[in-house]
């Protein structure tokens, strides 16, 4: 199951994305909207990957109603595994082999600070951009506080996104991603609700094969049990409590359920119960 990982610090402000470092002088550059894109593959991928990021982010933007300004990023996309991993090792450290995508900080030479996604050309690429994405759009949202689960959470389900006649259609199910987190769940391997809010950022990463799944069906519960529009929901009021640097745990139980217990319960029969959209 290939993973992405967004790294994130607190922010003093983002800068536009400076020039590209020597390393990117042979990638195709392009900068229009609110992105930087560079394409180690050349011009055809480099124009598609701008025009669509800069469509999911005004796409999540009004999934959100969120209008607020967007400092720039940059989007590197390699053309091949090899050079994708030796960059991702340098810049993050990252070096397990299901690494598909992240998210991290850059700083250019005169010490500013813009969010850089990177991936490379393989057949998953346009929902590892829209993961990475989100976890740029989410940072606009809910600033750096933001609890690992539902940032992981979060950027899976909407990885699946597309747009359909100018909106956004979210909700799709994959199926291996359903049936690996039923799987944990009737194993009882999947870790409960409690410990993923309770969850730090390393603890999450350590059991990603795990964590992961378990996120994103918590997600697709939160925002599908109801049956309510995102503007109508518990999920945006608990955002709301996010943003106003509420405790997260108890906010948590205080907007979608206030017995542990009962909430894992219902958790657990409404995943079990779900079915595959593709």
């Amino acid at each position: 199951m290939a993973r992405t990982i967004c790294l994130l610090a607190v922010l003093t402000g983002l800068a536009r994305a400076a020039d590209a470092p020597s390393l990117f002088n042979d990638f195709y550059n392009v900068s229009l909207g609110s992105y930087q894109v560079l394409s180690q593959g050349g011009r055809p991928i480099g124009n598609d990957a701008n025009w669509f990021m800069n469509q999911m982010l005004t796409q999540y933007s009004k999934f959100f109603s969120n209008w607020q300004r967007k400092d720039p990023a940059r989007v590197v996309i390699f053309s091949n595994l090899a050079d994708f991993r030796q960059y991702a090792e340098s810049t993050t450290k990252q070096t397990h082999t299901s690494l598909a995508g992240f998210c991290h900080l850059a700083t250019d030479a005169e010490g500013n600070r813009f969010f850089e996604l990177v991936t490379y050309q393989h057949n998953s690429l346009w929902r590892v951009l829209a993961h990475e994405g989100f976890h740029q759009f989410i940072y606009y949202e809910l600033g750096p506080g933001i609890p690992t689960w539902l940032n992981e959470g979060m950027a899976q389900y909407f990885e699946t996104s597309y747009v359909l006649h100018g909106k956004l259609v979210t909700g799709d199910i994959s199926k291996p991603m359903l049936q690996f987190v039923q799987n944990l769940i009737r194993a009882g391997k999947a870790p409960a609700i409690d410990e993923l809010l309770r969850m730090n950022q390393p603890a999450f990463y350590e059991r990603a094969e795990v964590n992961y799944p378990t996120s994103w069906a918590l997600a697709y519960f939160l925002l599908h049990r109801d049956n309510e529009k995102y503007a109508d929901s518990d999920v945006k009021r608990y955002f709301l409590d996010l943003k106003f640097q509420k405790d997260p745990v108890a906010s948590f139980y205080n907007r979608f359920g206030r017995d542990p217990k009962a909430l894992q319960q219902e958790f657990e029969r409404y995943t079990l119960k779900l079915q595959a959209r593709f």
